[in-house]
């Protein structure tokens, strides 16, 4: 056996990995060099890896088992770094995406179905809650967010535009006065969403005008989808809400728009983040195109 029999070795860090070369990386170099090398990892092991003599070299028992774990470990990082790159290339593994709750329940839950179908190797988590949630910290691959963006650590990618809008159901406004510019709320009955923002102010703009209107409420919550369903409809109230929640009860009547030249400060679009958009894997660009196609056609 030759020096350079533990050549294997040179993918492993710290003391191995500059004790031990390749045999390509050896050849042509002299041989004292290569020794003084073994016999420095002898001496940190505390173990002759080599019987010398004058005429041969041979490795010992320890040696011996010591170079065949670096040849089982170097295979299992080749088979590792072959797998690593079948992935980033075959769409395929967990996608864990989080999304605002009722912008999660109305829309990305429609979208998703023919996603998974089209991928069968991909598998996703999906997270709907309103609490703001920190890719990086929390693991996760893909945020979709809506509003203005104040994140910078992230990469955007819009998906979609939105505003806000001012509605109620038909009944309430046969029941109280007009409403025809923004300081006539303080006369009506408002529905109050209580994580907005600027809240208990509505802060409306018209072509670059902007307004805060204080309004008073009998009902708020924190749960959109109440407001929406249990407040408005009902005729309880005025609500300000984004046009993606409200888009089929204005389809059907249910609601109807006021005030519609004034949307709520602030509201400009869907958005998909991601952590980086460097050596992105075949998962998350598979995704990212399909929710950009499936938003690209108008949903409301």
């Amino acid at each position: 056996m030759q020096d350079d029999d533990f050549a294997n070795a040179k993918h492993f860090s710290g003391g191995a990995r500059r004790q031990f070369q390749c045999r390509r990386a050896c050849a042509g170099r002299d041989v004292s060099v290569v020794s003084r090398r073994i016999a420095a990892l002898e001496k940190r092991l505390g173990i002759r890896l080599i019987e010398r003599t004058t005429r041969r070299i041979r490795p010992t028992e320890e040696g011996q088992r010591y170079r065949q774990k670096i040849e089982l470990a170097d295979e299992l990082l080749r088979e590792a770094e072959e797998e690593a790159r079948a992935l980033a290339a075959r769409p395929a593994g967990t996608i864990r995406l989080t999304v605002p709750a009722s912008f999660g329940r109305s829309w990305v839950a429609q979208a998703l179905p023919g996603f998974l179908q089209a991928y069968p190797d991909i598998r996703i988590v999906l997270n709907c809650s309103d609490r703001y949630v920190d890719l990086l910290g929390d693991n996760f691959d893909m945020a979709i967010r809506i509003g203005v963006l104040t994140d910078n650590r992230l990469i955007a990618r819009k998906l979609a535009d939105t505003s806000r809008m001012l509605c109620v159901a038909p009944d309430y406004l046969e029941r109280h006065p007009a409403l025809n510019q923004p300081q006539d709320l303080r006369q009506h009955d408002c529905l109050g969403f209580t994580p907005m923002h600027s809240w208990p102010e509505w802060r409306l703009e018209k072509d670059g005008h902007q307004i805060a209107v204080p309004v008073q409420t009998r009902f708020e919550s924190d749960e959109m989808d109440a407001l929406v369903r249990l407040a408005a409809q009902a005729g309880m109230g005025v609500l300000l809400a984004a046009n993606w929640l409200v888009q089929k009860e204005l389809a059907e009547g249910s609601l109807v728009p006021v005030l519609s030249d004034w949307q709520a400060v602030g509201e400009d679009g869907v958005w998909l983040m991601k952590p980086s958009s460097q050596l992105q894997s075949a998962k998350i660009s598979a995704l990212t195109e399909w929710l950009v196609a499936w938003f690209a056609e108008k949903r409301w």
